[in-house]
C-alpha cells in the first residue's frame, strides 16, 4: 500500500482538507497525518482520525524554532517537507491535493502546476530518502517566500533539467490562477492522478471581503463569499467541479 504523508498544523481543518485525506483513502492510499501542535477541534477531524495514522510533526522538524527566528509559517511547512522527504523519502501532499486515481508508486513524482516556465510545483513530492537535492533546498530555504525556486534550483543542479517526471496535467489540471475551476462546471479530468485545489488562492480571495471590488465584478465570488463550502454546498451545485468530486467521493 501507497503511504501519503501530510503536515497539518492550527485548528482550521474544515471540509476541503477533509474530503482531500478522504479522497487518498478511497484510492487506496495509507494516509498518515503530521500533526504540528494540538489536534483541530472541528468535526471534520474528529471523523477523519479514526480512518488514518496520526504522528507528531515534530519527530522530523519542530517548526515553532524557526518561526521564532523570524520565519513564516508556510515557509516553516516548506522546510518540514523537505526535512521528512530527506529522511523518510516517500510521497508527501499538501492537504489540498485531491486524489482521483492511486498514485504511481515510482522512485520519483515531480510536476509543474506552475505559471511560471521552468518551475517544478512541491504541492506533491515522491522521492527517496537522503538525497542532497532537500538538503540544499534546507540549506537555502528563504525565510519568507520563493522555495519552488529553491527546490528548482536544486533539482536543476542534480539532474540538469527542468523536466517533470509525469506529465503536469496528471497531478495538476489547472494552475493556481484557474482555482475557480472548482466552482464552475467542469468535469472530472479522467486520467489524473489528483487535481490541487489551491487553497491558500480560495482564502486569500474569500478575506478580502464582499466590500473589495473584485467582488463586485465576480458574481462567483459572491456566491462563494456569502455560503458555508460543506457537503450541502456540494449537493446544492452537483455541476460544478466540487460538487461532482462530492458525488464521486461517496459512490
Amino acid at each position: 500500500m501507497l503511504t501519503v504523508n501530510f503536515f497539518w498544523c492550527g485548528p482550521n481543518f474544515q471540509f476541503l482538507e477533509f474530503i482531500v485525506l478522504k479522497s487518498h483513502l478511497k484510492v487506496g492510499h495509507e494516509v498518515i497525518i503530521w500533526l504540528h501542535g494540538k489536534k483541530p477541534l472541528t468535526k471534520y477531524w474528529e471523523d477523519i482520525e479514526k480512518y488514518v495514522v496520526v504522528r507528531n510533526a515534530d519527530e522530523i522538524f519542530n517548526t515553532n524554532e524557526f518561526i521564532s527566528k523570524g520565519g513564516n509559517f508556510r515557509t516553516a511547512a516548506d522546510l518540514w517537507r523537505f526535512n521528512l522527504l530527506y529522511k523518510l523519502g516517500g510521497l508527501y501532499c499538501d492537504t489540498d491535493a485531491f486524489a482521483l486515481n492511486k498514485f504511481p508508486n515510482d522512485e520519483w513524482i515531480v510536476c509543474s502546476g506552475e505559471r511560471i516556465p521552468n518551475l517544478l510545483s512541491i504541492g506533491v513530492l515522491k522521492a527517496p530518502s537522503k538525497h542532497p537535492i532537500f538538503l540544499e533546498c534546507i540549506s537555502n530555504t528563504n525565510k519568507n517566500w520563493g522555495n519552488v525556486h529553491i527546490f528548482s534550483n536544486s533539482y536543476y543542479k542534480y539532474f540538469g533539467n527542468l523536466n517533470p517526471t509525469h506529465k503536469n496535467e496528471l497531478f495538476y489540471p489547472y494552475n493556481w490562477k484557474s482555482f475557480l475551476n472548482l466552482f464552475n462546471n467542469n468535469e472530472i479530468p479522467k486520467d489524473a492522478f489528483s487535481i490541487h485545489f489551491y487553497s491558500n488562492a480560495i482564502e486569500a480571495y474569500i478575506n478580502r471581503g464582499k466590500d473589495n471590488l473584485l467582488y463586485r465584478c465576480i458574481p462567483l465570488l459572491n456566491k462563494i463569499v456569502s455560503i458555508k463550502i460543506d457537503k450541502n454546498w456540494c449537493e446544492k451545485n452537483p455541476s460544478t467541479l466540487l460538487g461532482k468530486l462530492w458525488s464521486w467521493l461517496l459512490n
